[in-house]
């Protein structure tokens, strides 16, 4: 599986595999990943050509501050279980990332 953090990186990489009109899943994630997640990213291994998933906890779909903080972290158990089930690329971007102006 390929770790991509940066969205330039990750458009680069898919455009060079486009050659074939190969088809892309995409499993976007806030982590904490459990046995339905897993069955979309099989879901997407039997469709597609590549199958992205995306971890990103976003701080903007939490009312209370405190609710963003306390959310579950689990990187190294959510990238074995992407792993085990296939996943040819994780994108997991930084909240600066997604939100350069803040």
């Amino acid at each position: 599986m390929i770790l991509f953090k940066k969205a330039d990186d990750l458009r680069k990489w898919l455009d060079n595999q486009q050659s074939g009109a190969k088809k892309i899943g995409f499993v976007p994630t806030m982590g904490a990943l459990h046995a339905g997640h897993i069955s979309l990213i099989k879901t997407s291994k039997r469709d597609n050509s590549i199958t992205v998933s995306s971890i990103f906890v976003n701080p903007t779909q939490f009312n209370d501050p405190n609710d963003f903080k306390k959310y579950p972290i689990t990187i190294e158990k959510d990238t074995q279980l992407l792993e085990e089930a296939g996943c040819d690329i994780l994108f997991f971007p930084s909240v600066n990332e997604i939100y350069p102006e803040g």
